[in-house]
């Protein structure tokens, strides 16, 4: 069956940039720990660090998740939470603070809120490549685009800038944003004459920042750009991101015939809830995975996303253990997903 651009949906987690030089989300945690006992900046926040990553694991444990991973992420979101004290919604049920909490935080929480424009001023520093050389493998992209000649659809989870300054060397990728004045509007989606690429940033990028309630790119790294990290956020009914997140759901039940995921942990509720939706639904729809899961351990790794997704067939699943790079370089075209379309439960391959 001849592939065409609708029938493919891609969803780059961290994994994907990786190789780029952009260290995923517990990597950046490693290097925090080390800025916290090198770096005069941010020695002061050691004992504030400390006491919030093992009341993480603390709070993991009483669940009985005794191998959940701790990354900036998951740090990020519970420092957004303690920001909002009293505006917090649970508040007024938990009657006070921690004393050591309120040790460690300082006046007015003043010490939360400098180590929480620390930790955003790093990350966009270690998301912020300098040079893209070594995210050329997403070129890929653009020789697929070629064979296909049809719109395609790809959803990132990452901030990062690499998709659109490789692929958009060469092909026309739609971000959302009016060229005139460089504000986004849904309707830019609309036209699909010329475009390649359709790029959803599902958590926001380090080139976008708000002006005046309304969402912005700039020609540059942005110093506080515009991310969303808490919970809450992650299925936000503001725009772009409940768009986006309508238009995956949307696209992984009506249209995609794969879904290539490349490089994603399966640590999203949200985006597993729509794809474990889709992939139950529909039996003829498959997802590629592209990962180097536990260590070359195949089973193991399919029943880690099998179980994250809730999957009932096997035969949806399409396990590739390599990295990102790897896959872009040496698999990825479209003679291979020709190979890999799946047909609805029952019907017999022409």
């Amino acid at each position: 069956m001849e592939i065409k651009g609708e029938h493919l949906l891609f969803l780059l987690g961290a994994g994907a940039s990786v190789d780029a030089g952009i260290p995923i989300s517990n990597q950046m945690v490693n290097k925090i720990e080390d800025l916290i006992v090198k770096h005069e900046d941010w020695k002061s926040y050691k004992d504030l660090y400390f006491y919030l990553k093992s009341s993480i694991n603390y709070s993991d444990g009483i669940l009985g998740k005794f191998n959940e991973l701790f990354n900036v992420e998951r740090l990020l979101i519970v420092i957004t939470e303690i920001e909002k004290r009293e505006s917090n919604i649970m508040y007024p049920f938990i009657g006070t603070w921690n004393i050591r909490l309120l040790d460690l935080a300082g006046n007015n929480f003043e010490n939360i809120k400098k180590f929480h424009k620390l930790i955003r001023k790093q990350l966009t520093e270690w998301v912020g490549l300098r040079s893209y050389d070594d995210a050329n493998y997403f070129q890929s992209f653009s020789s697929l685009s070629t064979d296909v000649g049809n719109l395609m659809k790809v959803f990132t989870l990452n901030y990062d800038m690499c998709f659109e300054n490789i692929v958009g060397k060469d092909k026309t990728i739609e971000l959302g944003f009016t060229k005139e004045t460089n504000e986004w509007h849904q309707s830019n989606f609309e036209n699909n004459e010329g475009k390649h690429y359709n790029l959803y940033k599902l958590h926001g990028s380090i080139d976008w920042y708000l002006s005046e309630e309304k969402l912005h790119k700039s020609q540059k790294i942005e110093s506080e750009p515009e991310l969303i990290f808490g919970i809450q956020h992650k299925m936000n009914s503001v725009d772009p991101y409940f768009y986006y997140s309508s238009v995956l759901r949307n696209s992984c039940l009506d249209e995609a015939k794969i879904i290539v995921v490349i490089g994603y942990s399966y640590a999203d509720d949200y985006v597993n809830i729509i794809l474990a939706q889709a992939l139950n639904s529909r039996s003829e729809l498959r997802i590629i995975n592209v990962a180097p899961l536990f260590g070359g351990d195949e089973k193991k790794g399919k029943d880690f996303i099998m179980q994250r997704l809730n999957l009932k067939s096997e035969n949806q699943l399409i396990n590739i253990d390599n990295t990102a790079k790897e896959f872009m370089t040496n698999i990825m075209n479209k003679e291979f997903f020709e190979t890999n379309i799946g047909e609805p439960e029952g019907v017999p391959f022409e």
